[in-house]
């Protein structure tokens, strides 16, 4: 636990370095993914503190953590008040090698919600959840929003969608994009890895 302790601070310090950094530059991009990278190692910290504040030392409940992870997203682009979050899903536990990556890959599907799908002060709901059906973890974020690709580059060339790709390939897993009234992202992981 004091391990799980420990980690959890100094990802909280190298958050804050983070902030307190991206307050002195001027550039918006470059502040921009300064915030984002901070919001990266926030997710991280905040499975090493429910760790270190749950029963278990290698399996964190995710449902609390998706609420927990999506009001800090929200709050952070200041959308508290139009933005809505569901995890329509049921407890589940998930361990640390898979909570990691999912919690990185929700925390940019969240950022990319609210970067494109509720433009001109639009209001909407952002659904998360994880299910699991036999060794496959099956993990969806969907929107009400406008429809948009996530990204105003091309598709797949975006930092953050090149991470989503990294991360689905850690966890053997496989990504779905549905682009309608709304957009939906939807994976299937490998539980168990294959020897």
């Amino acid at each position: 636990k004091e391990i799980h302790h420990r980690v959890k601070n100094n990802l909280e310090i190298v958050s804050s370095l983070l902030t307190l950094q991206s307050e002195q530059i001027s550039d918006e991009k470059v502040r921009n993914a300064m915030v984002k990278s901070q919001q990266r190692v926030h997710s991280m910290s905040m499975i090493h503190q429910k760790l270190y504040q749950g029963n278990s030392l290698s399996n964190i409940e995710m449902k609390d953590y998706f609420k927990n992870l999506g009001n800090h997203v929200i709050n952070s682009y200041g959308m508290e008040d139009r933005v809505e979050l569901e995890c329509s899903m049921k407890p589940l536990s998930v361990d640390i090698d898979h909570a990691i990556p999912i919690g990185l890959i929700v925390n940019e599907l969240l950022s990319n919600a609210l970067k494109y799908a509720f433009p001109e002060n639009r209001k909407g709901i952002i659904r998360v959840s994880l299910e699991q059906h036999e060794s496959v973890l099956h993990l969806e974020v969907s929107d009400n929003g406008v429809g948009k690709v996530m990204s105003e580059e091309p598709y797949g060339t975006g930092f953050g969608t090149q991470l989503i790709e990294l991360l689905t390939t850690q966890l053997d897993g496989e990504m779905k994009l549905v682009v309608d009234k709304g957009t939906s992202v939807s994976f299937d992981f490998q539980r168990i890895k294959a020897a």
